[in-house]
């Protein structure tokens, strides 16, 4: 470096640099610098400031279960898939546990101090969602927006595009499959926005075949259990699902047997059942009518 130069680097702050110049980056090295801040720069406008790593959580409510998910709860801006047990069609308990989640999505974003997002996309290819059932879990069905799909592939179109407006709370897709593809974009979009997605599988899958590598962040076996018999109940007893968490992301699988409370709009476990409950009951006594039949309750009538 000349000494001119080298007087004038000096008065600049720059005195520690050498005299030889640095070399310049061969075209393989710079074309790979050049996608790494490139990725970098996208991953930055698609997590929308949060930062990288800390993942929103749900916490549903249940020690035993928030503790073996990570974050502890279940994470937010993700594709989760629910799936049922039984080999009959009955989806009844996967869309149960679908809107006790939704339900406490609400109430746990409502205590959160902001203003959430309250609308839901529900995608069907059926059209046969009962709103009493929404409002027994304290839903308003006037916050859902229903698409009926006529196929799977307008079924993935309508999640995809709705999992890109981030004013929705959630998305809910009725799918008889989920390729892993189609799971791929899926979750993309759900880490793009932040909204939750959920698959609800409305065909029985035998276990024998074995199950297709999925993208979606967990896999959720939903399995009907018996409810308790309380006194003051009417008709039966609080929601109880078995729950098979049969994989998730940063997690290990496991099993719980929970309880559904609307009041609390909250999961906790459930008793044990103990075999001859109902017998060891005392038997109601039966009321006569006027025609002479006898009424007995429903609940011991077994």
């Amino acid at each position: 470096m000349a000494p001119a130069l080298h007087e004038k680097g000096r008065d600049l702050g720059l005195s520690g640099l050498s005299g030889a110049c640095p070399q310049p980056l061969s075209r393989p090295e710079a074309r790979q610098a050049g996608l790494a801040a490139l990725r970098a720069r996208i991953s930055r406008i698609e997590s929308g400031g949060r930062v990288p790593g800390r993942r929103p959580v749900l916490p549903l409510g249940l020690a035993a279960l928030d503790e073996a998910l990570p974050g502890g709860g279940l994470p937010l801006g993700a594709l989760h898939e629910i799936e049922g047990e039984r080999a009959e069609w009955d989806d009844g308990v996967t869309l149960g546990f679908c809107l006790a989640i939704l339900a406490r999505l609400r109430r746990f974003s409502s205590n959160s101090g902001s203003i959430p997002p309250q609308n839901i996309l529900w995608v069907s290819r059926w059209g046969d969602l009962y709103p009493p059932a929404l409002v027994a879990l304290g839903l308003d069905p006037g916050r859902f927006i229903m698409v009926r799909a006529k196929g799977e592939a307008d079924l993935f179109w309508a999640m995809e595009e709705g999992l890109r407006c981030n004013r929705l709370a959630a998305v809910v897709g009725e799918v008889e499959g989920l390729d892993r593809l189609a799971g791929r974009r899926l979750q993309l979009a759900a880490e793009a926005s932040g909204v939750t997605a959920f698959a609800l599988h409305r065909r029985f899958r035998p276990r024998r075949r074995g199950r297709d590598a999925s993208a979606a962040l967990s896999r959720w076996r939903v399995t009907a259990a018996a409810s308790s018999d309380i006194e003051d109940a009417t008709f039966i007893g609080r929601p109880r699902w078995r729950l098979d968490l049969l994989r998730c992301r940063g997690a290990a699988p496991g099993s719980w047997q929970v309880e559904w409370d609307n009041a609390a709009c909250g999961f906790s476990l459930a008793p044990a059942l103990r075999d001859g409950s109902l017998a060891a009951q005392p038997r109601a006594k039966p009321t006569a009518t006027a025609t002479g039949a006898e009424l007995i309750d429903f609940r011991q009538a077994v």
